[in-house]
């Protein structure tokens, strides 16, 4: 089972935590995918990435776009063609991706609001029942510890 790392933000900072691990994971070569709940959180993504400083542009694409072998980072919702496995899958949905098998390392957020907070504890269920170990800590506190 892969390591699974759950993060504790705020509900706004969604994009922006999808963000930060996908520069944290393009730094070390390993290929993203980004799992959104729908295709305008996919493109809240897509378009966050676009406006970074260009010396922090990191190559990336919708999945229903871009080049056939992908890119470093692609982006998928569940109405988008179906992704292969990736080493890195941040997790922005409220469900468990079937994705989630072939992948080295999820990220999961631990938002604000009660409901989030709820399918944030679902997942971490499966994830225990699969055999994983989810570690929870703050976004700051995993980035800090794996520069």
């Amino acid at each position: 089972m892969a390591q699974v790392t759950f993060c504790s933000l705020a509900d706004d900072e969604l994009v922006a935590f999808a963000c930060q691990l996908a520069a944290w994971a393009y730094q070390r070569r390993q290929p993203v995918l980004i799992t959104c709940q729908d295709k305008a959180q996919a493109d809240a993504v897509d378009e966050a990435l676009w406006i970074r400083e260009p010396a922090s542009f990191i190559p990336h694409n919708l999945a229903d776009e871009g080049p056939r072998g992908g890119s470093p980072v692609t982006i998928y919702w569940p109405d988008a063609p179906a992704p292969s496995g990736r080493a890195v899958l941040i997790n922005l949905h409220e469900a468990v991706p079937t994705v989630a098998v072939q992948c080295g390392h999820i990220f999961e957020p631990v938002a604000d609001s009660e409901h989030l907070k709820a399918a944030s504890r679902q997942r971490f269920r499966y994830y225990r029942q699969q055999g994983a170990t989810p570690q929870h800590l703050p976004l700051v506190d995993f980035l800090a510890q794996n520069q």
